[in-house]
């Protein structure tokens, strides 16, 4: 019997392994019957089964190993099959096992019906199995990603959309409540910069999931002076912390193209951090240099070097420096151990590279190189 055959005869014993394996997978939903965990597995099988019976070229048989089989017209049975995983609660790797324990069940049942023979002919049917099987998984996967990235541009613009504003109204009521006398600037401080500090783990959040979701940090890059907004973020961050020292040394020529408002996110969040980590009582620095290929500018604090252990994973999303001597400040304990990582993802982003030396006797210095343009 020809393995297409063999699907459509013996599909109730292939269905009821796959009810049974998916019975056992376990996820995070509600508990399922057996028509939800079967959903369209009937499908699947008939896909496959229809497709063994198809003539195929070996030009189509080398896309379909990689993946890039011929689409149908619409939703495939794999691709909705996706989304009722998904919302079922199940994991892709939990999706992906399925599809191997219905591989499984299939092979072990032919065997033992004794059709599965050395013979060229079952030979080549079963690598088609394979390769029809892998299809399928790409297309689930495909879409349960693809859904899961949706899921996450949603989040980003209900983030940005429903906490901005009334954080915007908060600063603005502050700011008009001074202006009128009914309160003073140093009762409004604390309002408006806790407003200022819930934005920043906003947009912290925000950044963090755009760069997971899309694997890189996205940047609008344009014709630009970087001198011109790196003064601009030491200035901001002398006025937010006036009983701090910021020291700016520059020479050479910044011209090139920037994401100037990242570059800016950069220097604001390496600033915080030294003024977080450093000695209270020695300045900030931030130095700027260039090369005719590229710009450098690096930030730089004294005080308690950074731990040792901590150099090698402080880029590191959600890990937060371990160090807090005598003369360095606590980082506030709101902080989520996201900005460095953001950093490094700013400055990979622009295709140049962010390196930090720390010792007692040098305090901490951050580097960032980055090329003058982007590349080719």
């Amino acid at each position: 019997m020809r393995l297409a055959e063999f699907l459509t005869s013996h599909a109730g014993q292939i269905l009821q392994a796959w009810d049974e394996f998916a019975a056992t997978v376990k996820h995070e939903g509600k508990p399922l019957d057996q028509k939800v965990l079967r959903d369209h597995a009937a499908e699947i099988l008939q896909t496959i089964a229809a497709d063994l019976g198809t003539p195929q070229t070996d030009a189509q048989q080398v896309a379909k190993s990689k993946g890039d089989g011929a689409h149908e017209a619409g939703e495939t049975a794999a691709e909705v099959h996706a989304d009722y995983r998904m919302m079922a609660g199940f994991a892709v790797d939990a999706m992906i096992t399925e599809y191997r324990a219905l591989r499984a069940s299939v092979l072990k049942l032919w065997a033992e019906s004794g059709c599965s023979d050395s013979e060229p002919t079952n030979i080549q049917e079963l690598i088609r199995f394979n390769e029809a099987i892998d299809q399928a998984i790409a297309e689930s996967v495909g879409r349960y990603t693809g859904q899961i990235k949706k899921s996450t541009d949603l989040f980003i613009g209900i983030l940005g959309h429903d906490i901005r504003n009334p954080l915007g109204t908060i600063c603005m009521s502050a700011e008009y409540l001074v202006r009128s006398g009914q309160l003073s600037e140093k009762a409004a401080a604390p309002i408006i910069n806790s407003a200022l500090r819930i934005n920043s783990l906003i947009e912290q959040v925000v950044d963090f999931t755009r760069a997971q979701s899309e694997g890189v940090m996205p940047v609008l890059r344009k014709p630009g002076n970087l001198a011109d907004q790196l003064v601009k973020i030491v200035q901001e961050s002398q006025v937010r912390h006036p009983t701090r020292q910021l020291r700016l040394e520059s020479s050479g020529n910044f011209d090139g193209s920037w994401d100037e408002g990242r570059i800016g996110q950069l220097l604001s969040n390496l600033l915080g951090n030294a003024i977080s980590y450093g000695s209270r009582n020695e300045p900030v620095t931030v130095k700027m240099w260039s090369t005719p290929q590229e710009v450098i500018f690096s930030v730089h604090n004294g005080g308690v070097p950074i731990d040792p252990q901590d150099l090698n994973r402080i880029f590191q999303p959600l890990v937060r420096g371990s160090q807090s001597g005598v003369g360095a400040e606590r980082r506030e304990p709101g902080g989520l151990g996201l900005g460095l990582y953001i950093c490094k993802e700013i400055v990979s982003a622009h295709g140049g590279t962010l390196t930090v030396a720390s010792t007692a006797r040098e305090g901490t210095t951050f580097t960032v190189t980055m090329p003058r343009f982007p590349p080719a």
